[in-house]
């Protein structure tokens, strides 16, 4: 994951990005935007949620930064955008979705047509055992994640991973507590299944 010194040079390219002025020539609608302290204090808030968020939702990794800074061009970009206070971070939670989900679809297409590159099957550091561990847990959460029901992942990204609790994550979707709590018990019964299907898989296979 993106180490915390890179994760503030990237917050200070949002906000400097988000927060410039106008180009010269350009008209008072092309202009118009948000108010650059709102601007600035959505990046500070919510930028770090953004990001670690995107990277659950299966943006490559490489790829997180752009994504995350194309999240919030929304605010600059869509024409007399308008934020109801207190729905900030909803708001750009409902955008994230969606910019996982074209990046998702942009990174399957290029697979479909790009050669693997061998050397880049080739593990460049056998002897360190606890970082292999790590990406393959990161690697099988991923799986599992993916395999995951939408409206189920959700709940349990946000509760499991974000810490949020049960009332913050029916505020963010909009949807009442009971559904997330209905949500967040089949999400879990799902991930303990497909856990045991790995330790099943990995007692069954041959040394």
């Amino acid at each position: 994951m993106i180490a915390a010194s890179e994760a503030r040079h990237y917050q200070a390219l949002a906000l400097e990005l988000l927060t410039r002025d106008p180009a010269p020539g350009s008209s008072p609608a092309e202009g118009a935007r948000l108010p650059a302290q709102l601007l600035r204090r959505l990046v500070v808030e919510h930028y770090d949620f953004i990001w670690r968020l995107l990277a659950r939702l299966g943006v490559a990794e490489a790829e997180v930064d752009d994504a995350a800074q194309q999240v919030f061009m929304v605010l600059v970009t869509r024409e007399g955008l308008s934020i109801k206070p207190g729905s900030e971070r909803a708001f750009l939670y409902g955008v994230a979705l969606r910019v996982a989900k074209e990046f998702r679809r942009r990174a399957q297409s290029s697979q479909n047509h790009v050669a693997p590159d061998p050397d880049r099957l080739v593990d460049a550091a056998p002897d360190l055992e606890a970082v292999a561990a790590r990406n393959q847990a990161r690697r099988q959460l991923d799986r599992i994640l993916e395999r995951m029901p939408e409206n189920l992942k959700e709940a349990f990204i946000l509760f499991e991973l974000e810490d949020l609790s049960v009332p913050q994550i029916a505020e963010l979707l909009a949807i009442p507590g009971g559904t997330v709590a209905s949500r967040l018990r089949r999400a879990r019964a799902f991930f303990q299944t497909e856990i045991a299907l790995l330790q099943t898989s990995t007692e069954t296979s041959p040394p």
